[in-house]
């Protein structure tokens, strides 16, 4: 009876050690997953400043090259090069937040002027950004929906 005790108690153990491996296995995969998921993000991250620069199109190899020449000049001025960045990341943040912003009266008295326009050309401009924009108010758009009416009226 001893014997099997102790065979039972070996196997309970086993199971156990099989379930941390499985375990650690699971935690191993996490830790590489979100590894890979950092990464990739920062990647993206990285690829999105050179598409701020208009240089996304350029080719890799004379990419890295200047990256390559000019590294120590980086690691030298890297303090002036982060403020300008961040001067760069903050004027493109206003530039946004202003191009989401309600419009004012000016653009307001804009869009009834370009209603007229809407009507000479047998449209609504009330339809329009209705259909467009899901919108009923003047008031309820945004400088981007402006320009975009605008735009559209004037270009037609």
């Amino acid at each position: 009876m001893e014997i099997d005790s102790l065979n039972r108690q070996i196997q309970k153990k086993k199971e156990k050690l099989q379930k941390l491996e499985r375990d650690k296995k699971i935690y191993m995969s996490n830790e590489s997953r979100e590894k890979r998921r950092k990464r990739a993000r920062n990647l993206i991250m990285l690829g999105a400043l050179f598409e701020i620069e208009n240089l996304h199109r350029e080719n890799a190899s004379s990419l890295l090259g200047f990256l390559h020449e000019n590294k120590e000049l980086f690691i030298k001025y890297k303090e002036k090069y982060f403020e300008i960045g961040e001067s760069i990341f903050q004027n493109r943040k206003e530039s946004k937040n202003n191009l989401t912003n309600e419009i004012g009266k000016n653009e307001i008295k804009e869009l009834l002027q370009l209603s007229n326009i809407f009507k000479i050309k047998n449209q609504d401009l009330g339809v329009f950004i209705q259909e467009r924009f899901k919108k009923k108010l003047f008031e309820e758009l945004t400088i981007k929906e402006f320009h975009i009416i605008k735009n559209y009226i004037l270009e037609k």
